[in-house]
């Protein structure tokens, strides 16, 4: 059985997907830090073929995307601005 160009660049995505999961997963729980930054290159490089798989995806029709309407992007940016600053403030708190 052979596999059409649209599955095997779904696997390859899925697989870059999974890769970059496990590279951050081992990254968080690694307590020796020229392992933990090895990962977390390797894990950059995933991400960056993962994106080229996206691009070659989206140029064929594979992975067609809906951009999200203005208004919701700044929604969206806000609300996490806005997490960020809170968490940040509780930190400092803690810290002190």
């Amino acid at each position: 059985m052979e596999f059409t160009e649209k599955e095997t660049l779904q696997d390859a995505l899925i697989a870059h997907k999974f890769l970059i999961h496990m590279y951050c997963q081992y990254g968080i729980e690694c307590s020796n830090k020229t392992l933990r930054d090895l990962l977390s290159s390797l894990q950059g490089v995933a991400m960056e073929h993962d994106l080229k798989l996206f691009q070659i995806m989206n140029k064929k029709g594979f992975y067609p995307i809906t951009p999200a309407p203005a208004k919701e992007l700044k929604q969206t940016l806000t609300m996490h601005t806005q997490m960020q600053e809170e968490l940040a403030q509780k930190l400092n708190k803690k810290t002190k």
